[in-house]
């Protein structure tokens, strides 16, 4: 007997309605008509049944800290965040990171890539709080936990250097950091590749988040990616920069993030806030050239980056919300489009954090979220009821309390 059976459910590449077949957390039959029963039964009615988000790129220890008055720039925002941090112990960024993974499990979120800060004031407080995290949403939220090294720094001093090793042996999943703000960019990237290449890590790298017309950290950690032998490994985001170069230089650089395998994560709601605050006249979006990336076969996906801090004091962990918002900055609405931005915030972002079967096919992981909708189009205009969540084969929040949902 199945564990769970949903019936009549629309998935996005499939014309008419599926059934799926769930037992000890996995899919086990997806088709017309799947015979046998089960424990418990989902009638979807047609509704349309996705993997579950996928939040790519989120800094939990920085979550729910917005400050009444407004920042100006990207440095302010992360010198508020670090004056900040000296008062925080490890219950506040618990408890802060509780409320907003409690937020993206309602709204259909159950695996999570966050940052978390490492710098000389902050030591590895934060860490400890995620890795908690980590443990206790254990079932609910597949929670990555990376070690992000101390903006600003102008180069990675031994006692950064002895933290950020100590946050791979304490549990972290990869590392991160932002080199395009340090003084010396490549010494931190080489620190970066050759740790990660001693303890076999991911790297996850902030690049090139500024209004400046130049890509030389995005170029830089293309050609070491390659020459570290480390294709398909790293993930780079928000690279606004990309933006502010001419087409040659933009083709050439998306080139090799192509050759390098680099997944991209775009934030398009963060940088809409933080990113072009000195221009006049035509302000910058401050969001990379998702559509060039996207035709030169790079992977692409959008994440909510920060939820109601400094460096963006909106969010609700939701992000089919961050869908709409990344549509209409793309510019993507014909019902095509919408689609490709809804595997945005799942496939792709499932492909560039190395997420394994992942997807609705017989032996994927049974996380998914059934959508008040016939359609992603549907789904992302009309910022629709999550009418279900499962996690790990069980329906693991009910937004939709009608009682001939579940049987």
């Amino acid at each position: 007997m199945n564990d769970l059976l949903i019936r009549r459910a629309r998935l996005m590449d499939e014309p008419g309605t599926v059934d799926v077949a769930i037992k000890d957390g996995y899919i086990v039959a997806a088709g017309g008509g799947v015979a046998g029963s089960a424990r418990q039964m989902v009638d979807a009615a047609g509704r349309l049944l996705i993997p579950a988000f996928v939040d790519a790129h989120l800094h939990l220890d920085r979550a729910l800290t917005a400050p009444q008055e407004g920042v100006t720039s990207l440095a302010e925002a992360i010198d508020d965040f670090q004056r900040r941090s000296r008062r925080m112990d490890k219950n506040d960024f618990i408890d802060r990171g509780r409320r907003v993974l409690k937020m993206a499990v309602r709204h259909g979120t159950t695996t999570m890539r966050t940052h978390i800060t490492v710098n000389e004031a902050l030591g590895l407080r934060g860490l400890e709080a995620a890795l908690e995290l980590k443990e206790e949403f254990a079932g609910r939220v597949e929670l990555q936990v990376f070690a992000m090294a101390g903006e600003l720094e102008p180069a990675p001093t031994p006692s950064l250097k002895d933290f950020l090793e100590e946050a791979l042996r304490m549990g972290a999943d990869g590392l991160g950091g932002a080199p395009h703000l340090a003084e010396h960019m490549e010494e931190w990237v080489d620190f970066i590749f050759e740790l990660a290449g001693r303890y076999n890590s991911l790297i996850d790298l902030h690049v090139d988040e500024t209004d400046d017309p130049s890509i030389a950290s995005l170029e830089y950690i293309a050609a070491k990616t390659i020459q570290n032998g480390f294709q398909g490994r790293v993930v780079a985001g928000p690279c606004c920069s990309l933006a502010a170069v001419d087409e040659d230089k933009a083709a050439r650089a998306i080139a090799a993030v192509k050759e390098a395998g680099i997944s991209v994560i775009t934030l398009p709601s963060c940088n809409l806030y933080l990113m072009g605050r000195r221009d006049k006249g035509l302000v910058r979006r401050g969001v990379t050239r998702v559509r060039e990336l996207q035709a030169a076969g790079v992977n692409v996906a959008f994440a909510s980056g920060n939820v109601r801090d400094a460096f963006r004091p909106f969010g609700n962990a939701n992000m089919l919300e961050e869908a709409l918002l990344t549509a209409q900055v793309l510019q993507m609405g014909t019902p095509l489009e919408l689609k490709n931005v809804l595997k945005m915030g799942t496939y792709n972002a499932a492909a560039a954090i190395g997420l394994k079967k992942y997807g609705i096919k017989a032996g994927d992981r049974a996380d998914l979220v059934l959508l008040d909708a016939t359609g992603p189009a549907e789904a992302i205009i009309g910022q629709v009821e999550k009418v279900c969540v499962i996690k790990g084969g069980r329906v693991a929040v009910r937004n939709d309390k009608k009682s001939d949902l579940i049987i």
